[in-house]
């Protein structure tokens, strides 16, 4: 889950409480919103400069150790291991949960569970490590590794989602009483779907007919409904035509990176140190090659890796990363493979940027080139036609071979194909005039005129015939004037031929006039929804830019596809109230103020109260012992040689350095006094 799924999901009382961070203001006063600012490394470094000691430890420790997975309190006290004390380490996370970097949800029985969204992660790795993409991987054109290609190759993700959509214009996806598809669709399908099914494997997706469908056909699936290229209907998938033409709009780099989001919600590790790595290879762009080694020793420069892939298990996590993450995106297309010629490992790079830095890199992706008509009737379609051109195409020629170059085939029955979905002879000579790179040959040009002449001067429609017992009343219904707009034709003295469609309104304008006509066997709503799925089976789609900003940044719903959640979050109740003082110390009003204000040398008995205060709210003392003053955590009293002793993890000067275990007795320090973090630890 990203932080645009949680706005959209956000009541507004717990928005507009979020906005009120003082933290936000400059920017929010410059028409941002809460998304940018929470996805901006530049404003989150400044958010972090402000944090206090106990937030800034919190947060290391939720992105270094557990990541965008949800936790619970137990699991957040042991990854924010060190001399934090329980309670700094829930007031540093009550910090993060009213500044929005870490969400609180509600499991069913009222316990929280927190998360920080994915893309969150993916900017605190940026702040908190900043250097870690610094001169990663070999630059493009390096010795040994081929050139970058200019588009993602064959097969990819998105192409499969192209022809998929093809073949439910084409033929419809019908599905069966269980809600899956047919089995002959569904050999169509895989025939088309050409990801590689041994690359999805070792992920153990999840989804829904796990029984019928494999994960290649799941994901193309899933892809399509998330993105309502396609919406079950009157047990049918039926095409999304406005999302498929805001789809078709964009060049394939952008469809790729849309699906990539896609995609890593659906399939990011689970573990902290594989969603760091995925992340760096987030940073690490621009044709860069990088191999699985490359990225695990950087992670291991900055402590990122657990101490069991550090001793010994570094072969078996190579192997781990390379197949829960750079082989699947290589299957699908968002990374190019390449060995090296010296018999290195193999390394990886995007097969598109993954942000456009400026205008000129948005226009070097547009898809703008033409395609070759062939005196023998191919149509040679490179990868720069943009894609509602192969729309047309698919429409009007029959594909021969799919790859970087695409070949397609005009012929008699595929102009009738196109004939048949609403174009004309016109129309197709035109578009292929418009795009083909050097003209269309005369030949060419005229077959497709011969093809077509015949086309229309014989029709099958859907009619229904009206027929009257006698001459006198046909006479009657052909003078009724609410009659008249559905009475077409009388074929004799007494028979009306009506379109279908026409059959109910005809029938209520006859009840009014005083007859009882007799409805026909099948109902005319029906034989209109027929008619319409026929004429609009394979729909045209705008030659023009359709798409807002708004509808390229729709967020797609977390529940419309078949491919099951990672986690559970998405369907948890987010917890609307913010945390405050109260909430981690809710005996705070029997605590002596004295406790707190001042240093002060206590009697041993007060001494031991203090120290068995904090340790049932787990916080904090400072103490000042031979002149030197130190922050102890304490752990434990007991009893001993008729005194008393305390146990615990002190730091000398209140840093962080020279951390150690301290067991003092009662009379080994001078003045104390108890810290509640949030409360008393800034003065």
């Amino acid at each position: 889950m990203n932080y645009a799924q949680l706005l959209l999901r956000m009541p507004r009382e717990l928005k507009s409480r979020l906005e009120a961070e003082t933290v936000y203001a400059p920017w929010l006063g410059q028409g941002a919103s809460l998304c940018q600012l929470w996805t901006d490394p530049v404003v989150m470094e400044t958010v972090c400069n402000r944090l206090s000691r106990s937030e800034r430890t919190v947060l290391e420790a939720v992105v270094r150790r557990i990541g965008c997975e949800p936790f619970d309190d137990a699991e957040l006290e042991r990854a924010a291991v060190g001399p934090l004390s329980g309670a700094e380490v829930k007031m540093g996370l009550a910090g993060l949960l009213r500044k929005g970097i870490v969400f609180s949800f509600l499991k069913t029985w009222g316990e929280p569970l927190y998360f920080m969204p994915e893309d969150g992660f993916s900017c605190w790795q940026s702040v908190l490590f900043p250097e870690m993409s610094s001169g990663l991987g070999e630059a493009p054109g390096s010795a040994g590794l081929s050139q970058a290609p200019a588009l993602p190759g064959e097969p990819n993700l998105a192409r499969d989602l192209f022809y998929t959509m093809v073949l439910a214009a084409e033929q419809g996806l019908k599905l069966t009483k269980n809600g899956t598809l047919h089995k002959k669709q569904l050999q169509k399908l895989s025939e088309r779907v050409r990801l590689r099914e041994e690359a999805l494997e070792p992920l153990s997706l999840k989804y829904a007919y796990a029984d019928t469908y494999s994960p290649k056909i799941a994901l193309v699936l899933d892809m399509l409904l998330r993105l309502q290229l396609v919406v079950p209907e009157d047990e049918e998938l039926k095409l999304g035509v406005e999302a498929v033409d805001v789809f078709l709009d964009q060049p394939l780099a952008a469809q790729m990176r849309r699906l990539y989001g896609l995609w890593k919600t659906l399939a990011l590790p689970a573990a902290a140190w594989l969603q760091h790595a995925v992340c760096l290879l987030e940073r690490v762009n621009d044709g860069t090659w990088i191999t699985a080694e490359q990225l695990l020793e950087r992670l291991e420069t900055f402590s990122l890796l657990p101490e069991s892939v550090k001793s010994g298990e570094r072969a078996e996590s190579t192997r781990y990363l390379l197949r829960l993450w750079l082989e699947p995106l290589a299957a699908l297309g968002f990374l190019e493979q390449s060995s090296d010629l010296m018999g290195g490992p193999d390394a990886y790079r995007w097969t598109f940027p993954l942000v456009l830095r400026d205008e000129q890199a948005m226009e070097d992706e547009a898809e703008d080139g033409g395609f070759m008509v062939q005196p023998d009737f191919e149509l040679l379609v490179p990868p720069d036609v943009a894609g509602k051109v192969r729309w047309e195409l698919c429409c009007l020629a029959d594909l021969v071979a799919r790859d970087q170059v695409s070949v397609y085939k005009l012929s008699k029955e595929s102009v009738k194909r196109a004939l048949e979905n609403g174009r004309t002879a016109a129309e197709i000579c035109d578009f292929l005039e418009c795009h083909a790179i050097y003209g269309v040959p005369d030949h060419v040009r005229l077959s497709i005129g011969q093809w077509a002449k015949p086309y229309g001067k014989t029709v099958f429609t859907q009619a229904l015939l009206l027929r009257c017992a006698d001459d006198e009343t046909a006479r009657t219904v052909a003078k009724l004037p609410a009659a008249s707009p559905y009475v077409k034709e009388m074929l004799n003295g007494r028979d009306f031929l009506i379109a279908a469609v026409d059959a109910k309104p005809l029938a209520v304008a006859l009840e009014k006039a005083g007859f009882m006509p007799g409805l026909p066997a099948f109902p005319a709503a029906q034989a209109e929804t027929d008619g319409e799925r026929n004429s609009n089976r394979y729909p045209k789609l705008s030659t023009e830019w359709t798409a807002s900003v708004k509808k390229l940044l729709t967020v797609e719903p977390l529940d419309k596809g078949l491919i099951y959640s990672r986690n559970s979050v998405g369907f948890l109740r987010l917890q609307t109230r913010l945390p405050e003082a109260s909430d981690v110390y809710p005996s705070l009003q029997d605590i002596p103020q004295m406790w707190l204000r001042d240093y002060r040398n206590y009697h041993v008995s007060t001494r031991k109260e203090i120290v068995e205060k904090a340790i049932e709210m787990r916080s904090v003392l400072q103490i000042r012992k031979n002149g030197a003053d130190f922050r102890i955590v304490p752990r434990k009293v007991q009893e001993t040689r008729g005194t008393w002793c305390m146990t615990g993890l002190g730091l000398s000067g209140g840093t962080q350095d020279e951390t150690s275990e301290v067991r003092w007795l009662a009379e080994e320090w001078q003045e104390m006094r108890l810290i509640l973090p949030g409360i008393n630890d800034k003065y």
